[in-house]
């Protein structure tokens, strides 16, 4: 596991959102591909990522109408990434250092080409002692 790159783990090709796009319309977006993430843009202009709890806490908790609220004014701006060819233990330090469960994936061009999630981590890695290991990573324990 030592060797275990990002892109052997990552969420490849990721689908992406455009920022005036309705909440409702990336509800729906991550509903029909089954993630809790979209990234906002393009792989070549990154604008930021929606989340599930976005929409909830920052839209409609506030009242807003997902059927007429653009992505771009509810989106997280600060997207926190790593390179597909960084290690599983330097990209689990990332999502512990930031405080994360997920981080976009770029390549050398700095195009995102993925998402790396603990979810995946857990369910990609055989290797109990591999989890055991990124676990105490990502979590300081």
């Amino acid at each position: 596991m030592k060797t275990a790159k990002v892109r052997d783990v990552m969420t490849a090709n990721p689908v992406m959102i455009d920022p005036d796009a309705t909440l409702q319309q990336a509800a729906e977006l991550m509903k029909f591909i089954d993630c809790g993430m979209l990234p906002v843009g393009t792989k070549n202009d990154l604008d930021g990522v929606i989340t599930d709890r976005d929409i909830v806490i920052r839209a409609i908790a506030q009242g807003v109408n997902p059927a007429q609220a653009p992505v771009r004014d509810h989106m997280t701006t600060r997207v926190c990434t790593c390179n597909e060819d960084d290690l599983l233990e330097e990209a689990t330090a990332k999502l512990r250092k930031f405080r994360v469960s997920r981080l976009l994936v770029k390549n050398a061009d700095g195009k995102v080409t993925g998402i790396l999630s603990i979810g995946i981590i857990l369910r990609r890695e055989a290797d109990p002692n591999d989890i055991a290991e990124l676990v105490k990573h990502a979590t300081g324990i």
